[in-house]
């Protein structure tokens, strides 16, 4: 197999104060990998690989990087969280329309999830998923606000009789979800 070469840059030394600076973790074995691979340069990628519990593609990689782009070859991804190019709206368009559902909120009218995500949708002009609605209530602050369960001072007896007369009508009586921003 082909030994790795490193564009030496730095000294050894240097290499390691750099190493043992970094404070994230994969910046860290980034820079293990590149002071591995120059202070043992007899070493191939796999067994680079082996000792330092990574992947050969990954040292493979960092090598590249580092012989590329030189001191400033770790970039840290953004991993997870929103990204402006596949988002369907900006920050600053979800903030409007949120705003407009708080106002509309406040006066007191009732906001179910149907409605949200139909006025989204319009927004957007496609279907959105359910799980974009979610996270946009997430990121906005709201919550889900529901009728409690029962009332503490709730009469048993009076409930019971409600019971029995509705399941006699074959009447169901449904209480809908509302949304609200957290104040």
């Amino acid at each position: 197999m082909k030994k790795l070469k490193i564009a030496s840059k730095f000294s050894e030394k240097a290499l390691k104060k750099i190493m043992n600076s970094q404070t994230n973790v994969r910046a860290f074995k980034g820079w293990q990998i590149i002071y591995v691979v120059y202070s043992n340069p007899d070493l191939n990628a796999d067994e680079i690989a082996e000792r330092l519990c990574v992947s050969k593609s990954n040292v493979l990689k960092v090598v590249d990087r580092y012989n590329k782009y030189g001191k400033n070859w770790y970039v840290p991804d953004c991993r997870g969280g929103r990204r402006e190019k596949r988002c369907h709206m900006s920050l600053e368009e979800e903030k409007s329309i949120m705003k407009s559902l708080e106002d509309s909120a406040l006066l007191g009218n009732i906001l179910t999830f149907r409605h949200i995500k139909d006025i989204v949708e319009k927004h957007v002009g496609k279907e959105v998923s359910e799980d974009y609605i979610w996270d946009l209530f997430s990121r906005h602050g709201w919550s889900k606000k529901a009728p409690r369960q029962h009332h503490p001072k709730a009469d048993k007896a009076a409930q019971e009789e409600y019971l029995y007369f509705v399941r006699s009508m074959k009447y169901k009586k449904n209480s809908k979800t509302i949304w609200m921003p957290n104040r």
